[in-house]
């Protein structure tokens, strides 16, 4: 075949095409155990909290309101401003941005040290 995709690869409908390597992924994921799945859920939350904290702390934003906000826009990205300023909002009204956002430095510096150690 000279390099080019046969013409029945190619969609002419108007739904998106399915998410490349997604089905790679799928099938990856069947075929680990449950404790697998789990500890690849675990790993990928604790990825998203120390890359969450280096955003914020690269960010330079003075006020805490500012970072939590850039870590909820960052974790969701498909989220409306409604959505984002609701989530916000319960944050803010159930304790102080600057302790949310300590936390979070405390849990990545956390796993920063533990992977460190490895």
């Amino acid at each position: 075949m000279n390099g080019m995709l046969p013409v029945s690869t190619f969609s002419t409908s108007s739904r998106p095409s399915a998410e490349p390597g997604r089905a790679e992924v799928e099938a990856a994921l069947a075929e680990m155990s449950a404790p697998e799945r789990l500890r690849l859920f675990w790993r990928t939350q604790e990825i998203a909290i120390a890359r969450s904290w280096a955003l914020v702390d690269r960010s330079g934003l003075q006020k805490e309101r500012g970072g939590v906000e850039l870590v909820i826009r960052s974790r969701y990205p498909e989220w409306s401003d409604a959505e984002v300023q609701r989530l916000l909002d319960a944050i803010c009204e159930r304790e102080d941005p600057s302790a949310w956002l300590d936390r979070l430095r405390q849990r990545a510096n956390e796993i920063a040290d533990r992977l460190a150690r490895r």
